[in-house]
């Protein structure tokens, strides 16, 4: 049977004009253009992409709600061990908190009981007598602003929200909901009294147009206001009987943004207006005690998050009651407290954190086996000091405290289990287990001490297949003796053979348990401790990424942590809620992609190191390249974290779908022989804990002053001695090599990788030694940043959104590429421009040897959601180049051989197949089509034998015989031959 093996297609001008003969660019030295023919080529490439993607008005989410819902729902939680009791600390209740907040509170709830027929209870304004009303004042609003307000309405009366002078909405007394801008009433259905209704308007006043939703439905969708009055109160009244719920308030005020809307880092600023929620705030005081009373805190799981300018400067706590009953020993397991924070048992501190390092805390003395114990925790909240590009204005960002749990063992138990895959063969796997064993006896006396100076015991170490399907038959198994002396904590490692092992790849991720059980001389269980993990090897032999010994690439692309809505922005930046991740990882794959460049940050330093990813990632089959929470994105390399980097990367080295650690974005060396210190102490650190996975200390080598890949060429081609640890097992190459990006001609991407010198954006291109990475045979060569080509977003799913027609500091980019600025209504040719200079570039890359890609970045939310780099919107909405990226990432892929834009009377279409995998025979058709879409020119290459691994066949050229003076579209089509 055929089938389609993959689609692309791409724009071409043919022309009669000799001029054109060659490989002539978009723009630049070669080019035939102008600059309007330039513009109408972007029109008539959208216009075909349209059509081709399926996609008429550019208004599909990458991914729905309903389809992250369903996978989040199917995700397995890791498995619990037996023996030991392992406690997950998920039911806790928190409080956001600071000096004069429980003052503040008071004197706001005073102001509503000043006004007549108001009475304030549960959480709720109610309204006591007919025509009562409440009033409350803010600071002036004049350029756009979001208002949140609950209401519940009585049969047969009225109850309104007017604000300032330009909205009023509400329930009228026939009970229908309405809205009113000056004289118009607009009825928007029948409202359900007694019941609460949540109302949402968001209201730009430099367009004079709002939206508002009422009971999560849209009602008016950018309509228009009667004036651009700015607002400064809020008026709320009705009949008796009616209440109001909790009030928000969020504004906007331009900041870095020009008349024309080219902004900048910063383009506006975030600041909570009106909070009010109508309920008293509880004393802190005595929080840490068990007769403290919490039952004003609301309930909470970790991870749990509080932060955003709303909550500037309060701390977070929380509270939790855990019952042990008898153990001999306890821990209690910390992922982290972001950025630190104190930990109380029963009224005591037991540690106060500065740092965001995992940490597992002897409570053994600390917890009560008889009675509840009291586990306090308080997070310190965070600022940060120095906004980067692209992050938000909100410097607030979230402060959190990851998951918890205690571990109650014996006092002989297992510390730390780390797996990984040395070999893997269809027929057998070779395993190493690492195992670090702890012998925690506390004699009472000397005699017993001197009876029990050693431990001698057994361990046995089980596999068995978890993910997808879990089965008790046991796939391998080994046990041997062990013997730990008192007080010693002992590290042991041996082999595991595995026969026909189920191996882990991105396209079928299969998972392992691998429980490891300890018992003592009479064959008694002591503890039990249990990974999850996945039999696949990382490798770059012969110069070529290898996932199992075989040729892949790592294709994705950039995750930056700015959610929506705008006002959770910096909260949710470094811990987001779990959905979030789901949704990340699910638009990857919807775009033929495999890959996750953890690019999470909010400052010059810090990243993240949620293993929630890597948990989610290995059902899913995702490749991460792995900061940590270490990670420097700028200024010196010696920022990182260097105490905390060994730590993180025991917290989650058993994961499968870390492949890369890459520590460090593009910090600034002083050249290279100054920055190959640090490369050494990075190295060494990451090779002792974990020598199974690629390393790439900095993901930028033109900061670097990179030498040549065998290290005997400095930067000025001059020959030098090597350095060891430039060409150290693991080490892997990449740079960000925007070829297409920050204004470049065509002419750029033409001359890959030999490019023109170029001085601007910190000088990012460099000619040096592209070519020599791409050629080496020892190590692979990635883009972990690539092309940095800007589109502009649909405008029309943006009405009423703070960031509407707002161009980032990208804004300048088209006169370089294009020849001039487009304006907010050619937002599509500008989508048009990314998405066909990605996809022409990634396949010229593709064919040059590049081993994988990862674009800067997958999602809008940077600077406030401006930045017009990504893929698709702050939203979720997918941009034309979302669908060009992953047309460009399909493993198999057929195209043209050169970036020729315009045919000339004497050119021909060179076709290549650009293939990784294993061997296939297929056929491949191509298509020319005309503006209205009529084949006008076919060319089919039958039963080609593509040969594995990572290839580029290249087939005979053809001129089709055509109407010259035209556009038309070149459509490729790879089918599998059949049976």
């Amino acid at each position: 049977m055929t089938t389609i093996v993959s689609r692309s297609f791409e724009l071409r001008y043919f022309s009669s004009d000799p001029a054109a003969d060659g490989e002539t660019d978009f723009k630049g030295q070669t080019a035939v253009f102008d600059t309007e023919q330039r513009v109408e080529y972007l029109r008539q490439y959208a216009r075909h992409a349209r059509h081709f993607f399926g996609n008429p008005q550019w208004d599909r989410l990458a991914v729905t709600d309903d389809e992250v819902e369903r996978v989040a729902s199917a995700i397995k939680p890791q498995p619990i061990p037996g023996i030991r009791r392992h406690i997950p600390l998920r039911q806790w209740r928190r409080i956001g908190s600071k000096e004069g907040k429980r003052d503040l509170r008071e004197a706001r709830l005073a102001h509503w009981r000043q006004f007549s027929g108001v009475m304030l209870e549960d959480g709720a304004m109610c309204l006591t007598k007919d025509g009562a009303y409440a009033e409350v004042r803010f600071d002036r609003q004049s350029w756009r602003l979001w208002l949140e307000w609950r209401v519940k309405h009585a049969a047969g009366k009225a109850a309104r929200c007017l604000i300032g002078h330009v909205l009023e909405a509400g329930c009228d007394e026939r009970g229908h909901h309405y809205y009113r801008t000056g004289g118009e009433i607009i009825d928007c259905g029948p409202a359900a009294a007694g019941q609460w209704t949540a109302y949402r308007a968001e209201i730009d006043l430099a367009s004079t147009r709002f939206n508002l939703w009422i009971g999560g439905r849209q009602r008016a969708d950018f309509a228009p206001l009667p004036s651009a009055d700015p607002v400064d109160r809020l008026l709320l009244d009705g009949g008796a009987g009616t209440a109001f719920g909790e009030l928000l308030g969020i504004g906007f005020v331009p900041k870095e943004l020009e008349e024309n809307g080219n902004g900048g880092d910063k383009p506006f600023t975030i600041a909570t207006f009106l909070d009010e929620p109508f309920a008293a705030h509880p004393e802190i005081q005595g929080w840490t005690t068990k007769a403290y009373d919490d039952r004003l805190w609301t309930e909470t799981d970790l991870p749990c998050v509080h932060g955003g300018e709303r909550y500037a400067g309060e701390m977070l706590y929380l509270r939790t009651v855990v019952e042990t009953g008898d153990f001999a020993r306890a821990y209690l397991n910390v992922e982290c407290l972001d950025p630190g924070g104190e930990i109380w048992i029963n009224g005591e501190v037991i540690a106060v954190r500065f740092d965001r390092h995992p940490c597992r805390i002897d409570v053994t003395r600390l917890l009560s086996k008889t009675e509840p114990n009291l586990l306090c925790v308080k997070v310190f909240p965070n600022e940060v000091e120095t906004n980067m590009r692209h992050t938000s204005t909100d410097r607030h960002t979230g402060w959190f405290a990851g998951r918890m749990s205690l571990d109650l063992t014996a006092d002989r138990h297992i510390e730390d289990v780390f797996v990984h895959c040395r070999s893997l063969h269809e027929d057998l796997a070779v395993a190493q287990v690492q195992l670090t064993l702890r012998n925690d006896r506390h004699p009472l006396t000397s005699r017993e001490a001197l009876d029990n100076l050693s431990f001698a015991g057994t361990v046995r170490v089980q596999w068995t297949p978890w993910f997808p399907d879990e089965s008790d038959t046991i796939a391998a198994e080994i046990g041997f003796p062990v013997e730990v002396e008192m007080g010693r904590s002992l590290v042991l490692s041996k082999a595991v053979r595995i026969p026909s092992p189920l191996a882990w790849t991105p396209e079928n991720p299969r998972l392992y348990k691998v429980r490891v059980r300890l018992y003592d001389e009479g064959g008694h269980e002591l503890d039990e401790s249990v990974v999850t993990t996945g039999l696949r090897t990382v490798g770059q032999e012969g110069g070529v990424f290898r996932i199992n010994g075989k040729p892949d690439m790592m294709n994705g692309a950039l995750l930056f942590g700015f959610r929506y809505p705008t006002d959770q922005i910096a909260a949710w930046d470094r811990c987001s809620p779990p959905e979030w991740i789901v949704r990340d990882l699910l638009m990857l794959k919807r775009m033929n992609g495999n890959t996750a460049r953890m690019s999470h940050h909010n400052s010059m330093v810090g990243g993240i190191n949620d293993p929630r990813y890597a948990e989610i990632g290995d059902q899913l089959g995702i490749l991460f390249q792995w900061a940590t929470s270490s990670w420097v994105r700028d200024a010196s390399p010696w920022l990182l974290d260097f105490d905390g980097l060994p730590k993180y990367v025991r917290q989650v080295r058993n994961h499968p779908s870390i492949v890369m650690w890459q520590p460090a974005n593009h910090p600034s060396f002083a050249g290279f022989d100054a920055g190959m210190p640090w490369y050494e102490q990075v190295y060494a650190t990451l090779m002792k804990e974990d020598p199974s996975r690629l390393i790439a200390p900095s993901a930028n080598l033109t900061r670097l002053k990179a030498r040549n890949d065998d290290g005997t060429l400095d930067y000025e081609g001059r020959t030098v001695h090597p350095i060891a640890v430039w060409t150290a097992p693991n080490l892997t190459r990449g740079n960000m090599d925007g070829a297409t990006g920050y204004g470049a001609e065509w002419s750029v991407l033409r001359k890959w990788p030999f490019p023109p010198e170029w001085e601007g954006q910190d000088g990012w291109r460099d000619p040096t030694y592209k070519a020599d990475y791409l050629n080496s045979a020892e190590r692979a060569y990635f883009e972990y940043e690539n092309e940095e080509s800007a589109g502009q977003t649909n405008w029309t799913l943006h009405g009423g959104k703070p960031e509407y027609r707002i161009k980032s500091y990208e804004w300048d980019y088209d006169r370089g590429s294009i020849g001039r600025e487009l304006d907010f209504s050619e937002w599509e040719e500008s989508q048009a421009w990314q998405a066909f200079s990605a996809y022409e570039s990634i396949r010229k890359k593709r064919w040059l040897g590049y081993d994988g890609f990862a674009w800067c970045t997958l999602r809008g939310g940077g600077n406030n959601g401006t930045y017009m780099k990504p893929l698709t919107d702050y939203y979720g909405y997918g941009k034309m180049a979302y669908y060009a990226v992953g047309m460009a990432y399909q493993k198999m892929l057929a195209g043209s051989g050169d970036v020729d834009i315009v045919y000339g009377p004497g050119d021909t279409i060179r076709p290549v197949v650009i293939h990784t995998g294993p061997a296939c025979s297929v056929d491949l058709h191509i298509a020319i089509l005309d503006a209205e879409r009529r084949v006008v020119a076919e060319r089919i290459y039958a039963d080609l034998a593509i040969p594995a691994g990572k290839t580029v066949t290249r087939l005979a050229s053809f001129r089709p015989d055509l109407p010259r003076d035209a556009f038309y579209a070149v459509e490729y089509q790879v089918l599998s031959c059949g049976d």
